[in-house]
C-alpha cells in the first residue's frame, strides 16, 4: 500500500451537475468523527509496512467543509509518513480564508487540486455558482504563489469542449498551476443518465491530439517545476500505441492494488468514485490491515472484467478492464 485516499466527507458548499458521489446517495450523520479519523491513520501506520508509502489524498465532497480538517491533519500528521498530503477542493473556501494556506503547510500539505471546469460562464453554470470561476482561480493562484503543488483539475464535457485550449492558455499565463489534467465526465453520479454532457468518441478524440500535442511540446522539460505539464485522468485506455504519449505515464487502475481508500463513513474500499458495491469492511468494526490482506480480490484479479470487447482484446494485459469505476464499454477507445 503506497496512497490512501481519503473521502473527508459527503458534504459540500455547492452542488455540481456532475458530482460523482452526491450526498442524496448516503447517511450524512454516519460521517467520521475527530477521533476515528486520527485512529485509522494511526492505525495503518502502526500495522502496515510503511517503507514505500507515498501520499495522502484527500478528497470529498468539499474537504473544507469539516471545520475540524485541521486538527485532524494535526493529529494525523504525529506520524513522520504522512508529509506529502494532497487536498482536492473547489476552491471557495481557500479563496474567502487565505490564511488556511498558511495552516495547512504545518500539517504535511504540498499540493492542492483545484476543480476549474471551463471559462467563467460555463463553470459557473456547471457547478451551481455564481463568481465561482473567479474564485476557484483564486484559490489556484494563491496556492501556487504560497509554493504549493497546484493542479489545475478540468472535468471536459460536452458544453465545455471547445474552451479547453483557452483555459489550457489561461491556467499557463495567469494560475501557473504545475498540473493542468483533463477528466473526461463519466457516466456516474448525476451524470449516470444524462447524455447531454457525454463525450462522443470523436470528441474524447479531439482531447486526446490536444493533450498530446501540449505534452510534445513539453515532455523534455517534466522536471522543470516552471514549466506546466498537462495529462489526463483516469479516462480510457487508448492503445499501447498512443499511451505514454499524452500523459507521463502509462495507464493502469491502482485502486485496491496500491491504494486503500477510507470512505466518509469509515468503510474500506478504494477510490471514490467506485460504487459502494465495492467496499470491502468497516474500519469501526474491522481491522484495516486484516481487510487489506485478506480481500479485495476483485480489485486484484479482473479477470471478471474481461467481457464483451475486453475479452480478446490484445491490449488486456496492460489495461486489465480499465478503471473499477466504470464499466468497459464507457472506459475503452479501441
Amino acid at each position: 500500500m503506497q496512497i490512501i485516499s481519503w473521502e473527508a466527507t459527503r458534504r459540500c458548499n455547492l452542488n455540481c451537475l456532475h458530482c460523482g458521489s452526491p450526498a442524496e446517495n448516503v447517511i450524512l450523520d454516519e460521517e467520521l468523527k475527530t477521533h476515528e479519523v486520527i485512529e485509522f491513520f494511526k492505525q495503518i501506520a502502526r500495522d502496515f509496512d510503511m517503507s514505500q508509502f507515498r501520499h495522502i489524498n484527500i478528497t470529498g465532497g468539499e474537504p473544507f467543509v469539516r471545520k475540524d480538517l485541521l486538527e485532524i491533519l494535526k493529529g494525523v500528521t504525529q506520524h513522520p509518513f504522512y508529509r506529502n498530503i494532497d487536498i482536492q477542493t473547489n476552491g471557495i473556501y481557500v479563496a474567502d480564508n487565505p490564511s488556511v494556506l498558511d495552516d495547512l503547510r504545518q500539517y504535511g500539505v504540498t499540493g492542492i487540486g483545484v476543480s476549474i471546469d471551463g471559462l467563467k460562464t460555463q463553470h459557473d453554470s456547471f457547478r451551481n455558482i455564481q463568481g465561482g470561476f473567479e474564485k476557484a482561480v483564486e484559490a489556484a493562484s494563491l496556492a501556487t504563489q504560497k509554493g504549493y503543488t497546484v493542479t489545475v483539475s478540468v472535468v471536459v464535457h460536452a458544453k465545455n469542449i471547445h474552451e479547453i485550449e483557452e483555459l489550457y492558455c489561461y491556467s499557463r499565463d495567469y494560475i501557473k498551476p504545475r498540473v493542468f489534467r483533463l477528466m473526461f465526465i463519466d457516466p456516474i453520479g448525476r451524470t449516470a443518465f444524462d447524455s447531454e454532457y457525454l463525450l462522443s468518441r470523436e470528441q474524447k478524440s479531439h482531447v486526446i491530439l490536444f493533450l498530446k500535442e501540449k505534452y510534445e511540446l513539453n515532455c523534455d522539460k517534466y522536471f522543470d517545476r516552471s514549466v506546466m505539464m498537462v495529462e489526463l485522468g483516469c479516462g480510457g485506455w487508448f492503445g499501447k500505441e498512443l499511451e505514454g504519449t499524452f500523459r507521463p505515464f502509462i495507464f493502469h487502475c491502482i485502486a485496491g492494488i496500491n491504494n486503500l481508500g477510507i470512505l466518509f463513513d469509515g468503510k474500506i474500499a478504494s477510490c471514490s468514485n467506485i460504487p459502494r458495491d465495492f467496499i470491502e469492511g468497516d474500519a469501526r468494526t474491522e481491522s484495516i490491515k486484516e481487510i487489506w490482506d485478506r480481500r479485495f480480490q476483485r480489485y486484484r484479479d479482473r479477470q471478471w472484467k474481461k467481457t464483451g470487447k475486453c475479452e480478446n482484446c490484445k491490449d488486456w494485459d496492460f489495461c486489465h478492464g480499465g478503471p473499477m469505476h466504470l464499466d468497459n464499454e464507457d472506459y475503452c477507445i479501441l
